[in-house]
């Protein structure tokens, strides 16, 4: 019978919903990173096109609430494919077809510091196309990257790259 067990219902979120698709989402705590194709966000329950907030392929929201999280709000210039926190739950990795982060150059890839959300400055490796998915080593030490890329900077690397988190 296909109807047991029940799996898919039309019950209403109680969470933030966007305006385009969301492509990954990782969860930190209580915390819920979401990634996509989108420009905008609004409450659970808002009309569509009402209570707009903008945001730009990324946002959060609490787990426990299904409210977003007003103070995490990064701009990404292009859609974002995949996120990736780091096993100690320190580091959130964000991949994608963008080429900047804030205005700031980040070819593909970014890295920022949880739970403050501030952008790691150091950490810029030169994806030379979209990224598609991200894992990292259980000792928080490699992250691997997979994508339709040929080359990271200099380097040949056909689909897939493994970086070192440090630097």
């Amino acid at each position: 019978n296909p109807a047991t067990p029940a799996t898919v219902a039309a019950d209403a979120l109680p969470t933030v919903q966007i305006d385009g698709v969301v492509w990954t989402q990782a969860v930190v705590g209580d915390t819920v990173y979401v990634g996509g194709n989108f420009a905008n966000a609004q409450p659970a329950g808002a009309a569509p096109g009402t209570n707009l907030v903008a945001r730009s392929n990324f946002l959060a929201y609490d787990v426990r609430t299904g409210e977003l999280i007003t103070s995490i709000a990064p701009a990404f210039n292009a859609q974002v494919r995949t996120i990736t926190a780091s096993p100690d739950g320190t580091r959130l990795y964000v991949g994608g077809d963008f080429t900047t982060v804030g205005g700031l150059r980040r070819d593909r890839l970014a890295a920022f510091e949880l739970p403050s959300m501030r952008l790691i400055g150091t950490f810029l490796p030169p994806i030379g196309y979209h990224v598609w998915s991200l894992a990292v080593s259980p000792d928080n030490g490699t992250l691997y990257v997979g994508g339709n890329f040929n080359a990271v900077g200099s380097q040949t690397r056909n689909k897939l790259a493994a970086l070192r988190t440090s630097d």
